[in-house]
């Protein structure tokens, strides 16, 4: 969908219907160290009835210095389905991932059937991440668990720990949303209510830790030009004219010998 000389823009276009009973979907995605990926689901996903389970599963590989973010459409579990959704993140160095789940727990008039959701997420040094959510139905019947809720929106940024852009306050389609910082670098905001994301926050909290995210590594990506520009070319901390000029421009600074007005 866009492209640089650093990273791209994919979209995600099924070209038949799915999830059907017994499939098992499986992306494999690996960001090189340095570069950017943008992953956009084109439309939802709908898991339909079916007598053998079906299965949505992402592995994602991120290296040092890269940013994966990737904006999900509603993943909607019919009646009469037993499914599984699976992501499993490793991230290295620097790098940074930002994911955004929304859940749908039946189609119009229904329930929705048996869901099982994991997120495994590591970097270099350990686990970052670990959750397991069993929504079954009897399983979210439970109390604490779910209740007469039906949608869940997540936005999970992992490598950095950004805060919300709103308070996250109850409303009157569901408890509201409720903001995690990980103990490690990281966040999660999650909404859960009875309607079709009623919530004023993930959305907008996604589109801003994305250019958060893109931001900063942009600006690390700069510098990293700008060290290599000195190193080839021998430039310093003094005035080297218009080369200089420029490649402290690309990474957002005066060039060294210049004074600049506040």
């Amino acid at each position: 969908m866009d492209q640089d000389a650093d990273g791209v823009r994919v979209g995600l276009l099924a070209t038949q219907a799915l999830l059907l009973s017994g499939d098992d979907v499986r992306i494999e995605v690996d960001v090189a160290p340095g570069a950017w990926l943008d992953v956009v689901e084109s439309t939802g996903t709908v898991a339909y009835e079916g007598e053998a389970p079906s299965s949505w599963a992402v592995d994602a590989t991120v290296g040092d210095g890269a940013v994966l973010t990737w904006a999900g459409k509603p993943f909607v579990v019919s009646d009469e389905i037993a499914t599984h959704r699976r992501t499993r993140i490793r991230l290295h160095g620097t790098g940074k991932v930002l994911m955004q789940e929304k859940v749908v727990l039946g189609r119009a008039g229904q329930l929705g059937g048996d869901l099982s959701m994991s997120l495994e997420a590591s970097d270099d040094t350990g686990p970052v991440q670990v959750e397991h959510l069993n929504l079954g139905q009897q399983a979210r019947q439970m109390p604490g668990i779910f209740g007469n809720l039906r949608s869940m929106d997540t936005v999970t940024a992992l490598g950095w720990t950004p805060e919300p852009t709103g308070e996250p306050e109850a409303g009157t389609t569901g408890p509201g949303e409720t903001y995690f910082p990980l103990d490690r670098s990281g966040a999660v905001l999650r909404w859960m209510g009875i309607g079709r994301f009623r919530d004023q926050l993930c959305d907008a909290t996604f589109a801003a830790w994305r250019e958060e995210a893109m931001r900063g590594y942009r600006h690390r990506h700069a510098a990293r030009h700008l060290g290599h520009a000195e190193e080839e070319t021998g430039l310093g901390e003094v005035d080297r004219g218009p080369a200089a000029d420029a490649v402290a421009a690309a990474a957002g600074r005066p060039r060294a010998g210049t004074c600049c007005a506040p």
